[in-house]
């Protein structure tokens, strides 16, 4: 504990670790130390979307389940694995596992069309929703 408050530059002296200013300082310090919260993927919305729990998955691509629990936490599967939740998803391509899956048909829409495709399709919908859904004015 000591090297780590020597390593954040904060005088950190065990008498004095109940003292409110410093500890606080010392608590805020550590927490920015801790793992980030991000997820950079979609593993429990797909699993979810597919109703299938983190015991089927391992099951099904021959995994160990704390793997599957640490992915719905948060945590990369490996290239191998990732190949293997796409195949169990049914994915088009594994990049897919890093979108949300209630985006699959906007996504399907726009996969392999030029920009300017792209652009009209965008103008189209965003009309057409204007056209039907006018906003009130408040």
């Amino acid at each position: 504990m000591l090297r780590i408050a020597q390593l954040l530059s904060i005088p950190f002296v065990a008498s004095r670790a109940n003292d409110e200013k410093r500890s606080s300082i010392y608590e805020l310090r550590m927490a920015r130390l801790e793992k980030p919260t991000v997820r950079l993927h979609y593993i429990p919305e797909w699993a979810s979307k597919r109703r299938l729990k983190q015991a089927d998955i391992a099951r099904e691509i021959n995994a160990d389940k704390s793997n599957v629990s640490r992915w719905f936490n948060g945590a990369l599967p490996s290239e191998d694995n990732i190949l293997r939740l796409a195949a169990l998803f049914a994915c088009d391509e594994p990049a897919d596992l890093f979108r949300h899956p209630d985006h699959d048909w906007m996504w399907g829409l726009l996969r392999g069309r030029s920009q300017e495709e792209q652009r009209r399709i965008k103008e189209t919908i965003e009309a057409t929703i204007q056209a039907a859904f006018p906003r009130r004015a408040a």
